[in-house]
C-alpha cells in the first residue's frame, strides 16, 4: 500500500501487535457512518468518547486488525486512554495536509472545510481517480496532486498570459503601464512566491551596460 510508505509512520499497540496507524479517506467515511458526522471535520482536540472509539476501530480496521467496536471502546480504559488519543492525533496530522503558511482568519464568509461527497468529487472529476485510488489514499496525498495539477495550470495560464501581455503592451493603443502577464491568469502565484519570467531576466541583461556607462 502506497500510503504506508508516504506518510509518516505512526503506531500504535492492540491485538497483540504494532499497527501503523493511517488516515485514508475509506477511514474518513467509516467514521462518519459510525459517528453521523462529516469526518473530514472531526477535531480530535477534544473528542467525546463516541468519536474517539470509532476513529481508534476505523483506523486499526484499516490497518488490517480483526477488531470489533467493542473491542476497540475496552482499549480506552482510563490509564490508556490517553495515550492512545495521542497516537491518533499524532496519525492524523500525519495523513493530513500542513497548514497553510498565512492562514486567514475565520470570519462568518470563511468557506467551510470541504465535506466527504466534495473531497470525493474533486478527485474523480479533477483528478480523473478510481473510487478505490481516492479511498485509499489519505487527504495529504491528494492535497499534492493537487498542488502539483494547480501548478501545472498555472504554469499554462503564464504561457498565454505572456502572449496577452506582450500584445497589449505593444498594441497601437497600449496602454501607459504596462500590463503584467500574471494580471491574465485565473490561477496566479501568490504574491510571496512569484517566479522569475524570461522578460525580468532579459531586461535585467539588457540593462547592465547602461548602468556600466552611467558609472
Amino acid at each position: 500500500m502506497i500510503a504506508r510508505r508516504l506518510t509518516k509512520p505512526v503506531e500504535l499497540w492492540a491485538c497483540g501487535r504494532k499497527w501503523q496507524l493511517l488516515i485514508t479517506h475509506r477511514v474518513l467515511l467509516d467514521i462518519g457512518e459510525l459517528t453521523g458526522m462529516d469526518a473530514m471535520r472531526v477535531n480530535l482536540a477534544r473528542p467525546s468518547a463516541l468519536v474517539l472509539r470509532a476513529v481508534l476501530f476505523a483506523v486499526l480496521r484499516e490497518a488490517g486488525a480483526v477488531i470489533s467496536l467493542e473491542g476497540a471502546g475496552g482499549m480506552l480504559q482510563p490509564g490508556a486512554a490517553a495515550s492512545i488519543r495521542a497516537s491518533l492525533i499524532a496519525a492524523w496530522r500525519a495523513s493530513m495536509p500542513d497548514p497553510e503558511e498565512e492562514e486567514k482568519p475565520v470570519s462568518a464568509s470563511a468557506e467551510p472545510p470541504l465535506t466527504a461527497l466534495e473531497a470525493w468529487a474533486t478527485a474523480r472529476y479533477d483528478l480523473r481517480l478510481s473510487d478505490e485510488e481516492w479511498l485509499s489514499m489519505t487527504p495529504r496525498m491528494l492535497h499534492a496532486l493537487s498542488q502539483h495539477r494547480l501548478e501545472s495550470m498555472r504554469w499554462s495560464e503564464l504561457m498565454m498570459g505572456v502572449l496577452c501581455a506582450h500584445t497589449v503592451n505593444h498594441s497601437f493603443s497600449a496602454p501607459k503601464k504596462p500590463t503584467s502577464p500574471r494580471s491574465y491568469m485565473l490561477h496566479p502565484w501568490p504574491e510571496n512566491c512569484l517566479p522569475v519570467y524570461g522578460e525580468t531576466l532579459i531586461s535585467v541583461v539588457a540593462d547592465v551596460p547602461k548602468k556600466r556607462k552611467a558609472k
